[in-house]
């Protein structure tokens, strides 16, 4: 990961993080995030299921499956509640207008679990909750200026004890699984994830949809 630095800085550096944790994003972005990560999650889910089941290791599968209905039970139910505070209604892929990284991602996700081994999917995966940890940890201390609550209480998820644990575990997993002859190909999808996410924070800044 330290090679991917220069990169994963640029994701926690992003405006779109930057002015969250300040308080300053404009609200019309936020729902527009709110969206779009909504499908994300969705479709995080189905790629979950698909590590869960290419787990060998029991204990790994258990904790795949403990974070799989951390999403299904907790993250959604958040989002609702944020998707009923602004009054949006969330809708499937075929009525939404997605942006073109958010649907290349969840694509490539779901490709590489299905296709290649079970450390390579963990490889690509494993960013999208590390680099929101990186995140909390880089811009906590702008939250002690931020009036805006509900910006707030998002942030702080990613900062808590629990979300801190829930990422280690996932290392864990992955580290447990790397050997010397997957090593390039585990480095090659987490760094392309990495790129994912910025590019997902961008499109989402400029409400970038997908058109021709």
């Amino acid at each position: 990961m330290s090679k991917n630095k220069e990169d994963w800085l640029k994701v926690v550096k992003h405006p779109f993080v930057d002015q969250i944790y300040r308080g300053e994003l404009a609200e019309e972005i936020f729902k527009f995030y709110l969206l779009q990560d909504h499908y994300y999650l969705n479709q995080s889910m189905r790629n979950m299921a698909i590590l869960i089941s290419k787990a060998e290791n029991l204990k790994e599968k258990q904790q795949l499956i403990d974070i799989l209905n951390l999403e299904a039970n907790v993250e959604f139910a958040k989002y609702q509640e944020l998707l009923e505070y602004y009054k949006l209604e969330a809708k499937s892929a075929e009525e939404m207008e997605l942006t073109y990284s958010n649907l290349a991602y969840s694509n490539y996700l779901l490709a590489v679990s299905s296709q290649a081994g079970f450390a390579e999917g963990m490889a690509a995966l494993i960013p999208c909750y590390w680099i929101y940890l990186k995140m909390a940890e880089y811009h906590q201390h702008k939250l002690k200026e931020n009036d805006n609550q509900i910006y707030q209480e998002w942030a702080a998820v990613f900062n808590s004890a629990d979300y801190k644990r829930l990422v280690e575990n996932m290392l864990a997993i992955l580290e447990k699984n790397l050997t010397e002859e997957n090593f390039k190909k585990i480095n090659y999808h987490f760094n392309n994830s990495i790129k994912f996410e910025y590019q997902f924070f961008s499109d989402v800044y400029q409400k970038k949809v997908w058109k021709i």
